[in-house]
């Protein structure tokens, strides 16, 4: 099991839904959540789509390699993810 950061920008409007699916694909693919942080609202630096506004969350997990592609495939299926960003970490 390898340590990684994810971090998510996801739409005003969808945030608890949102964040509760992300937890749901996490649970399915079964990675380990270590810790979460809730960044909030901020103003995007340039718009994704129409979106100018996003909430920012980054979940501290464990996983095996092999997992990882498969949830950022399902992320980019849900349409309130305006963008992902996975980093394996040191610990």
């Amino acid at each position: 099991m390898r340590n990684y950061e994810i971090t998510n920008i996801i739409r005003e409007g969808a945030v608890e839904e949102t964040k509760s699916a992300v937890k749901d694909i996490l649970a399915k693919h079964s990675i380990t959540i270590q810790n979460e942080e809730d960044w909030g609202s901020k103003r995007l630096w340039h718009p994704v789509g129409q979106d100018e506004q996003g909430h920012f969350t980054l979940i501290k997990c464990q996983s095996a390699a092999s997992e990882i592609v498969k949830i950022e495939h399902e992320f980019k299926l849900n349409t309130n993810i305006l963008k992902t960003l996975v980093v394996r970490s040191n610990g």
